[in-house]
């Protein structure tokens, strides 16, 4: 007899494009809320609100910090939720409109009494954020449920974070040109009126993903019986520690990089009309990474093309503090070059993530798919939050007022955040990714991998 972990795969239904298409739209989604959000949230907090620096800083950090606390609780539930339609898929359902209302309410406190604005605007973004990360947690978790093989896998997050990443800059051009539209000095009503666009398009395109998706596996080892026990799996997984360390690395260069970059603009650079070009470029960078990465493969395996391109990460960071502000157009390729980057780290990392929840499934006999996925996301979160900070205090300690000049000391501290600091976490991360040892082809077989269920499509 042969043993478990030689028995035949069973077959299932092989990914169609119209599944592959949803999916990657599915980012594209989150990305109405998800751009605007971490382009011009701080600056229309400031700008448009009227809220202290130090202010902003605190909320973000907040923010981060209850997001990350509730990503693994979120994931303990979306794990152990059972529906005709699987796990993951009836959460973009229930929580598209919820999110679409959340977002427009996050947006829609700048005309209340001065005393009222911040616990408001502490309430609504709280909220929101809380909604986007439930909703979230399943979409990162079907990834691992569509497919089992590791290169397709890494094939359809390829085609997930390109488009994600080319509908960012697509809606970060977008977002001023909608903020404007009631007119001249109507901002308020303009971020009400672009978010209940952007709360249209999202519902519909998550109830999309929800039709033309389907939860092929449910593995014949499910979580543990608390979701404690799920964590101490991921704890004592080196693949996955590496991974979390990296993450945390690489978001804190990432946040600095993009929260900084209209202060950086508008302040440093002296033109404000640039922000939204700067920041489309950096977008369209991410996704020009995002669709290297099947062919970067080809040549390396994931562990070594990291490495590479945080190679390119840290000499970009370097660029930033060393050009000369009147160099707008070395500046320009830089910033689409740093983009590259980070969207090549961004998709070869996520398709690790799936990698190591195999890999714990066989270890451990337990699958916790979501809660994989979901303590990478409170890496990820925590280290936004210090970000947030690092931004916030740091143009605050040199007197950061909007819309007045900067100090030379203020504008030292935006090169060092936005270069310096980005190129030395990245060669933390390379030094980090260096201890990846996960081989998938042999450590990712065993009997847990067995397929016992195809989940219908609903009928449409």
């Amino acid at each position: 007899m042969k043993a478990a972990s030689e028995a035949p795969r069973p077959t299932y239904a092989p990914l169609r494009p119209v599944e592959i298409l949803s999916y990657a739209l599915g980012d594209a989604g989150f990305n109405f809320y998800w751009a605007p959000m971490s382009a011009f949230l701080m600056i229309y907090l400031t700008d448009v609100v009227g809220l202290q620096m130090t202010t902003v800083a605190l909320l973000l950090v907040v923010m981060r910090f209850t997001s990350a606390v509730a990503d693994p609780l979120f994931a303990s539930i979306v794990d152990r939720t059972h529906t005709d339609y699987g796990r993951y898929r009836p959460w973009f359902l229930w929580l598209a409109l919820p999110l679409a209302a959340s977002g427009v309410l996050a947006f829609s406190t700048s005309g209340l009494p001065p005393g009222a604005r911040v616990p408001a605007v502490f309430a609504s973004i709280i909220l929101f954020n809380l909604i986007y990360t439930a909703a979230n947690v399943a979409y990162n978790a079907l990834s691992g449920v569509i497919t089992s093989n590791p290169k397709q896998r890494e094939l359809l997050l390829s085609i997930r974070f390109f488009g994600a990443f080319l509908t960012a800059a697509g809606i970060t051009w977008l977002t001023p040109k909608l903020v404007g539209f009631p007119g001249p000095h109507q901002e308020a009503l303009g971020w009400q009126f672009a978010m209940t666009i952007f709360g249209v398009a999202a519902s519909l395109v998550l109830g999309n993903l929800f039709l033309h998706t389907r939860e092929r596996f449910a593995f014949a080892s499910e979580p543990r019986a608390t979701p404690l026990g799920d964590i101490k799996d991921l704890v004592t997984s080196r693949p996955w520690m590496v991974l979390f360390i990296q993450a945390f690395l690489m978001t804190i260069a990432s946040m600095l990089h993009t929260g900084l970059t209209p202060y950086y603009v508008k302040y440093l650079l002296g033109r404000a009309d640039l922000v939204p070009v700067f920041i489309a470029v950096f977008t369209g960078g991410l996704a020009a990474g995002s669709a290297l990465c099947p062919l970067l493969t080809r040549w390396l395996n994931q562990r070594q093309a990291v490495a590479l391109t945080l190679g390119l990460t840290c000499l970009c960071g370097l660029g930033f503090y060393v050009v000369p502000a009147g160099q707008v157009e070395l500046i320009f390729v830089l910033q689409a070059l740093c983009g590259m980057a980070f969207g090549t780290v961004s998709t070869l990392t996520f398709a690790m993530y799936g990698d190591t929840a195999d890999f714990n499934a066989v270890r451990t006999g337990h699958r916790a798919t979501a809660m994989t996925y979901s303590g990478i996301m409170f890496s990820k979160k925590i280290a936004a939050a210090l970000a947030a900070a690092a931004i916030g205090w740091g143009l605050a300690t040199h007197g950061f007022t909007a819309n007045t000049a900067a100090s030379p000391a203020m504008l030292t501290t935006i090169r060092l955040l936005i270069g310096v600091a980005p190129a030395a976490l990245a060669v933390l991360g390379a030094v980090a990714i260096a201890f990846y040892d996960l081989n998938v082809g042999r450590h990712t077989r065993g009997p847990v991998e067995r397929v016992i269920v195809d989940t219908p499509a609903p009928q449409v």
